[in-house]
């Protein structure tokens, strides 16, 4: 079937699924917590049911809902996904239904009596009796402690790479509006990743007429900015899966504010758990698009983003139309038709042509063209991570027009290869391996390096001075082991990692979160010692 063919399939199906949902679902109001015991007499009728009751009912009529919101459910193991506050030691309030009015739900446990933290850590199976009639059958539910999202597609995602359909974002079950439906379209992304089985997508919202006209429907989702774009970022080789949430939170900590303008200059990352089609498809980072809103970019400026390591040459970009830039350059244009025009791209021929001058040329013009701050912060930032995967590309740069002229400010993307994990060829290594004697490897960055060496804008004590500051505040171990504990935590004491790692066997699941904390000890560590002499690390 051809991708057009299944995007419209998917389209026609998502406008039905909005029009003809039934009257029987019905929301609740934000509820209270569960009193231990409440729900014995429950568990009990459900228990005399169970052993009256002689015939089976097939599981696959059942679709269950909690609060008047149908769930998502993984159908080969017959097990459906609740999010709930796992930081709340008490049980959400409300009613498990089934979606129409034939098929009742009753619980076959009192897990009001049991430990929520526990019983949402280690992943319990909690049984919940479905019957109807003279048929029963047992269901199960598992409480997880991270949001939910539920994909309803006619495409079969083993082969297509574009494909539409319903999607539901489920938070914490205790909140009022705990879930947002929308339409969407979506195309599977990622370079090296797509030869994995567990793929990532670009997700677009989209709102749809009953004949199939699709427009865009920009969403809050799951606390983060509205938006219309979501990038779902598949989490595969990375043994802590936090890695770049971890390395996220510290860019948001002291590089994404740091500029002239009312925008947040990076990205923010929030875990969930997928299931698509009634399949559970793991643990996944759901991440705001950096893009020309994100970035407050007028549609005078100008946004680009390297996206491979390629040499950069003016003498390229003048031999080659900027359709073919993306091929010659490893380059990409945001906001505009396509690849855009010459003239688009007039500002990152400026940045090439300055890299190619002598000393004295690029000094003057570096100046000029750079944003002192934003340098100094990207530089730690990479330093610190030794964040080699992000020196020749996943960096976005944005030309601001301001009062003196135009102004560059770089913002970094894809920071899986971090705090010790780097780049291999080799396939049976997902990419990725552990390189420990990294802690104490200077991070060469030729662009970088120049600036710092010529001291540009007097970059050097910009540094010093920017990193004794960040190591009293978002840089001090003290709260960088906090930051690196909450991303533990929400993978781990959520239950969403071990079942990723069921799901997921050929992926890397090590958990070695001492190993990670090691590094970033003697990475730290080792940063003060480059900054304290640079000339010793920063040659020709």
């Amino acid at each position: 079937m051809g991708k057009r063919t299944v995007l419209w399939s998917s389209l026609l199906l998502l406008a039905a699924f909005f029009l003809f949902v039934p009257d029987a679902v019905r929301r609740e109001a934000e509820p209270g917590f569960l009193e231990p015991g409440s729900l014995l007499e429950e568990t009990e009728q459900a228990i005399r049911l169970r052993e009256r009751l002689t015939e089976t009912l097939d599981t696959g009529e059942v679709r269950l809902c909690f609060r008047g919101e149908e769930l998502a459910c993984d159908r080969d193991t017959g097990v459906w996904y609740l999010p709930v506050d796992m930081e709340e030691p008490r049980w959400e309030e409300g009613n498990f239904t089934a979606f129409g009015d034939e098929i009742r739900i009753l619980p076959l446990a009192d897990y009001t009596t049991l430990d929520k933290q526990s019983v949402v850590a280690e992943g319990e199976k909690v049984p919940f009796l479905a019957w109807k009639g003279e048929a029963c059958a047992p269901v199960h539910v598992i409480f997880t402690g991270l949001p939910v999202v539920r994909m309803e597609t006619g495409a079969d995602l083993d082969v297509d790479t574009v494909f539409a359909g319903s999607v539901v974002f489920y938070e914490a079950c205790g909140r009022q509006d705990w879930t947002m439906t929308s339409g969407f379209e979506a195309h599977e992304r990622g370079q090296t990743t797509r030869a994995f089985p567990k793929r990532g997508y670009r997700v677009n919202l989209i709102s749809v007429t009953g004949t199939g006209v699709a427009g865009k429907n920009p969403q809050q989702v799951l606390g983060m900015r509205d938006s219309d774009s979501w990038i779902f970022y598949a989490i595969y080789s990375d043994g802590t899966k936090v890695r770049d949430r971890f390395s996220i939170g510290l860019w948001n900590a002291f590089g994404a504010s740091g500029t002239p303008y009312d925008a947040h200059y990076g990205t923010h990352m929030e875990y969930a758990e997928l299931v698509v089609n009634g399949e559970y498809r793991g643990l996944y980072g759901i991440l705001e698009p950096i893009d020309c809103r994100q970035l407050a970019v007028s549609d005078q400026e100008y946004l680009y983003k390297r996206t491979m390591g390629r040499i950069l040459s003016t003498e390229q970009m003048d031999l080659n139309m900027p359709e073919d830039y993306l091929t010659v350059l490893g380059m990409e244009i945001k906001g505009k038709e396509g690849q855009g025009t010459r003239r688009d791209w007039q500002s990152f021929r400026r940045f090439v042509a300055m890299e190619e001058a002598g000393d004295a040329a690029f000094a003057e013009e570096a100046e000029k063209l750079l944003a002192i701050e934003n340098a100094a912060d990207i530089w730690l930032y990479l330093q610190m991570l030794y964040g080699e995967d992000n020196i020749y590309k996943n960096m976005f740069f944005a030309f601001k027009k301001e009062a003196d002229g135009e102004r560059m400010y770089l913002i970094p993307w894809d920071v899986d290869l971090s705090w010790g994990n780097v780049y291999t060829d080799q396939a049976e290594e997902l990419y990725a391996v552990h390189m420990p004697e990294a802690a104490e490897k200077y991070l060469h960055w030729p662009f970088m390096d120049r600036v710092i060496r010529l001291d540009v804008g007097r970059i050097r004590s910009v540094i010093e001075e920017r990193y004794k500051t960040l190591r009293d505040g978002p840089l001090s171990p003290e709260e960088m082991e906090a930051l690196l504990e909450e991303c533990i935590h929400q993978v781990q004491d959520s239950g969403a990692f071990q079942r990723d790692a069921a799901r997921w066997p050929d992926s890397h699941h090590d958990g070695d979160y001492d190993g990670m904390r090691d590094f970033v000890e003697r990475r730290m560590k080792f940063l003060e010692k480059i900054i304290k002499n640079m000339d010793e690390w920063i040659q020709d």
